[in-house]
């Protein structure tokens, strides 16, 4: 355990050591990740099927990959399991993906339902079949290539190991930072706007690890919102009347001030934390 909650003087030994065992998880993700651009077909129409179909592929190969290098540092480096780093058994945590989903979902939609009122509507531009078609591989393609590697990564491992050193909001705030940096560096791209981007992610998933325990409410929020923000901004399925801008509003910024409102004010339903034994290591559970 930590004899520091700050990461600015913990000891040089358990820093160096939860250093490269934070680079070593992330490097098959970004690796693989920076590898997938390339191997897919650059179509016009990102909404084909045959593109979400490889993405689908391409990002189950990137999962397994990336959990077992998990597993593998967990085994052999920590002497730990994999729920010893908030990596739980989907049978005891989709509860919590379902419950992180609906906490995007809901305000998403109403938002975008006042801002049809304000003339600035959603319009569904395919037929309901080719539609829905679109929305599961879509999700599956998120879920595959983006949510469950990325969560298992940052507020899996990362958020485990950096537990070792640091405690509470620091874990939180340092897992978020590695995050952007992860985002900035794979993107090539220094843009403040996509930096801040990241860097609220990262807070706000994080803050839901320290809640649960568990990533699985991450994995459920983050996939959902990375859903809708690419149906939205990037398939031709869904046309948005207003601008980026005002779509993000609906997106990002009311779900996740909605979503950290709800989960500081009530916590977690009993309900849905039902079955998920989850550890919390290095992370000091909220008050009650």
């Amino acid at each position: 355990m930590p004899r520091t909650d700050e990461l600015s003087v913990a000891q040089p030994r358990l820093l160096a050591a939860a250093a490269w065992r934070i680079a070593l998880a992330m490097l098959p993700l970004g690796a693989g990740l920076a590898a997938l651009a390339p191997l897919l077909p650059a179509a016009r129409d990102v909404a084909d099927p045959m593109t979400l179909t490889l993405r689908i592929a391409a990002g189950v190969a990137l999962s397994a990959l990336t959990l077992a290098v998990i597993l593998l540092l967990l085994r052999l480096a920590d002497r730990r399991r994999m729920r010893d780093a908030g990596l739980t058994s989907p049978r005891a945590g989709w509860r919590l993906a379902v419950w992180g989903a609906l906490l995007w979902t809901v305000p998403a939609a109403a938002t975008f339902g006042v801002l049809g009122l304000l003339g600035a509507p959603l319009t569904v531009t395919v037929p309901g079949p080719d539609l829905a078609r679109t929305v599961l591989l879509l999700l599956c393609a998120v879920l595959a290539a983006e949510a469950i590697p990325e969560e298992a990564v940052f507020r899996g491992y990362v958020t485990y190991a950096l537990g070792t050193v640091a405690r509470g909001w620091w874990v939180i705030i340092a897992q978020a930072l590695l995050f952007t940096l992860f985002g900035a560096l794979l993107r090539q791209s220094w843009n403040l706007t996509d930096l801040s981007l990241f860097f609220t992610m990262g807070i706000g998933f994080g803050w839901l690890r320290l809640l649960t325990g568990s990533i699985w409410m991450s994995i459920g929020f983050h996939a959902a919102f990375q859903t809708g923000a690419q149906l939205v901004l990037t398939q031709e399925a869904i046309a948005f009347a207003g601008g980026t801008g005002t779509a993000m509003l609906a997106l990002g910024i009311i779900p996740f001030t909605v979503a950290a409102a709800v989960t500081s004010a009530l916590g977690i339903p009993r309900a849905v934390h039902a079955g998920s034994r989850t550890a919390r290591h290095g992370l000091k559970p909220p008050a009650t």
